[in-house]
């Protein structure tokens, strides 16, 4: 701090360094602010009462020194105007002189009061002018300590002649007062370092604050701007995504379409390996698509479902991957313990997750088997998990390779993963899933002896892990190898029945009068009619009718009294299985010769298919049927020509492939009929009978992909 000094009241201003300007300008705000000039005249109106009681004549002395200090509180009022209109540049200094001597002048005026006030020959007269001049000059101190020098020359201009007159009058107490007065001001005055230092430090604060706010609002603003950024990236990224999904997968689909209809046109054999190796390429770069996007997908996206079945997951990826297996010539195998509760987790992102760790055990297993294990445990919190695990017999991972697994792009041993087209994302999409999830994903491998790659998702809490019939959420089966008569007038309801029921091996019969409606009901066996509502008595009361009657009935029709069970169209094909399952009875018809005749079994697995498209997806999965149906012509036009060639053990090969590819999607007849036909060419059968046993091969065909074809009407497209 510098000091520059006054000549006029022999005392030294403080003035501020550079570096502490700006908390001198503040302390110069608080002096101005505080000061209250007029807060002193009541203590001089009180004065001059006093005087006049101790013995001075009435005049105008007494009340000069008071009209001498109401033109001192006009001047500082004015004073204080003209800081607060200042301009914002001024020197704080300048201002803190100005005050400094307007205090000097407002403590003359109460030093001129004590020659005019004090009462000669009267200590109580000067007790009491000492007391109002003390409580005067502790009142100023509020105001005028914030600037030592302004309260020095205040004090020393107004205590200093009355403490003279008091050592003027002498005696004991006169002077022991004049002392008190001057050690009361004294105090005051070195109390005044202490305050100035207690307001610099306020105003440090203040200015801290003051900095400390701009800083947030500044980094506010910026955080907001980062944000408001961050949100417009994340929607352009989600457009991008959305826009290049569309972009990419619509021409994608087109072109593998394109190829699958090339591969099955019977071109030389040249032509239709280029087409192969295109389809594989398309097929590749399809999944790197898939996973890319995966990996680009926000992570806060919100999930359709959060209850999962791994028994039913797990089946269906099974099912779906059953035919790489058989091409590969390798055992697919799902192995489930009993009771597995839900696991709470999405069933899609579970399906992809382990369905990146299947095909992976299968592209790099050349021999032996894949297996898929789900198992209960527990984490090392005892929180209880379910563990999937798939483990193989390829060659394993290596330790070089181990560190980089489950990072994007890298696909660890490169040479390897080059010859098996990999890009190295399915390991880090499953990671993100199950990161995702709640649960945790590693492996167990050596060089050599297969992989054991696993995965744990946390139990949903609910009990249950597999469809039972019971439940009443739960897909019903469809009924199969029965009779229905159909006689609802309305148009097109009797065919959208015939597509639901006949797909599974039933026969259904569509009439369309009541007279023949009557006379087939009354004469032949159903095992239930289905009839609308104002046909329903009319079935009801023809003679001859046994079967059960389910009435279907339109908006604002109320069910027939002959009916046992009634729907409101239009209706889920699960609400017409259900409702039909509960007035079937189960028959076994005896011929004349008393053979048994069994139902015909059905040509596909309702559930089944059920599970698979919720797994995949409609779209999806009608893509995997039209490359089965391909296959499947394939393979029984093959089974057909190798039988006319009598090749048999060609025949009995292409039929273990139609039970690989048919049992993949559940497709039971087809399955157990080419089972059945491998069977035989095993066993050395006639050619006679295993002529007929691929015919039923080849029908079982027809039927499974004119069932297929009706219940999927997208697969002609």
């Amino acid at each position: 701090m510098t000091v520059t000094p006054t000549a006029k009241f022999g005392a030294r201003i403080e003035a501020p360094s550079d570096e502490d300007r700006q908390v001198f300008a503040g302390r110069i705000d608080v002096l101005y602010a505080l000061g209250r000039h007029y807060l002193s005249l009541p203590f001089a109106v009180l004065c001059v009462p006093a005087t006049l009681l101790a013995g001075n004549t009435l005049g105008l002395l007494p009340v000069t020194p008071l009209l001498l200090q109401l033109v001192v509180v006009i001047a500082s009022e004015q004073l204080t105007s003209a800081y607060r209109n200042r301009p914002l540049d001024s020197d704080p200094m300048f201002w803190a002189r100005r005050f400094t001597v307007m205090s000097a002048l407002a403590g003359a005026t109460w030093g001129l009061g004590a020659v005019f006030w004090f009462g000669w020959g009267s200590f109580p007269a000067q007790a009491y002018l000492a007391l109002a001049f003390l409580g005067m000059t502790a009142t100023e101190f509020i105001a005028r300590s914030a600037f030592r020098p302004a309260y020095v020359a205040h004090t020393v201009c107004a205590l200093g002649p009355l403490v003279v007159l008091l050592l003027i009058q002498g005696g004991l107490y006169p002077t022991m007062t004049a002392v008190l007065v001057a050690f009361f001001g004294a105090v005051l005055v070195s109390y005044c370092r202490g305050m100035g230092r207690l307001i610099d430090e306020s105003l440090h604060l203040r200015n801290e604050n003051a900095d400390l706010v701009v800083r947030l609002s500044r980094e506010k603003g910026e955080a907001i701007t980062a944000r408001d950024s961050a949100q417009a990236s994340a929607v352009a990224k989600s457009a991008f995504i959305a826009n290049i999904s569309h972009e990419l997968r619509t021409p994608m689909n087109a072109l593998l379409g394109m190829a699958q209809l090339l591969e099955s046109a019977g071109l030389p054999k040249q032509q239709a390996d280029h087409v192969k190796v295109m389809l594989e390429a398309g097929r590749g770069l399809q999944t790197l698509l898939d996973d890319v996007i995966a990996l680009s997908r926000d992570d806060t996206e919100q999930l359709e479902d959060e209850d999962c079945d791994p028994v039913q997951t797990a089946r269906a990826v099974s099912r779906l991957l059953q035919p790489r297996a058989w091409e590969k010539h390798l055992r697919l195998t799902l192995t489930a313990a009993a009771g597995l509760p839900r696991v709470a987790a999405d069933p899609r992102r579970v399906r992809q997750a382990l369905l990146k760790l299947a095909d992976n055990a299968l592209k790099f297993t050349d021999h032996g088997m894949v297996d898929i294990r789900l198992e209960e445990t527990t984490d090392k919190n005892g929180q209880a998990m379910v563990r999937f695990c798939v483990c193989d017999t390829g060659h394993g991972v290596g330790e070089e390779a181990a560190a980089m697994l489950f990072k994007p792009f890298s696909p660890g041993d490169s040479s390897y993963t080059r010859k098996q087209q990999g890009a190295g994302l399915g390991l880090a999409v499953s990671k993100r899933i199950v990161e995702q999830a709640g649960g945790e994903i590693g492996f167990e491998s050596a060089e050599g002896d297969g992989a054991n790659f696993w995965f744990t998702l946390p139990v949903s809490g609910q009990a249950g892990a597999a469809f039972t019939g019971a439940a009443a959420e739960a897909p019903m089966t469809a009924p199969h190898g029965k009779s229905f008569l159909v006689f609802i007038p309305a148009p097109g309801i009797g065919a959208a029945i015939s597509n639901m029921l006949e797909p599974f091996g039933n026969k259904v019969s569509i009439v369309t009068n009541a007279a023949e409606a009557a006379a087939r009901a009354g004469r032949e066996s159903f095992d239930a009619l289905i009839a609308g509502a104002g046909e329903t008595d009319l079935l009801a009361a023809s003679p001859g009718v046994r079967a059960p009657i389910l009435a279907v009935l339109m908006r604002g029709e109320r069910a027939p009294d002959g009916t046992d069970n009634a729907l409101r169209w239009p209706v889920s094909g699960d609400a017409l299985y259900r409702a039909l399952d509960q007035i079937c009875v189960m028959t076994i018809e005896a011929s004349n010769d008393g053979e048994t005749h069994a139902q015909l079994p059905a040509a596909i697995d309702a559930v089944a298919f059920s599970t698979l498209e919720k797994s995949v997806g409609l779209k999806t999965l009608v893509e995997i049927l039209q490359c089965y149906v391909v296959t499947a012509e394939e393979l029984t036009n093959g089974l057909a020509a190798a039988c006319a060639e009598e090749k048999w053990d060609e025949a009995g090969r292409l039929a273990q492939d139609i039970v690989g590819a048919a049992g993949g999607l559940g497709l039971a007849a087809m399955t157990q009929a080419a089972r059945h036909f491998a069977q035989k060419t095993r066993e050395g059968e006639d050619g006679h009978a295993l002529r007929n046993a691929a015919q039923i091969v080849v029908g079982e065909h027809i039927r499974a992909r004119r069932a297929l074809s009706k219940l999927y009407p997208d697969m002609a497209r």
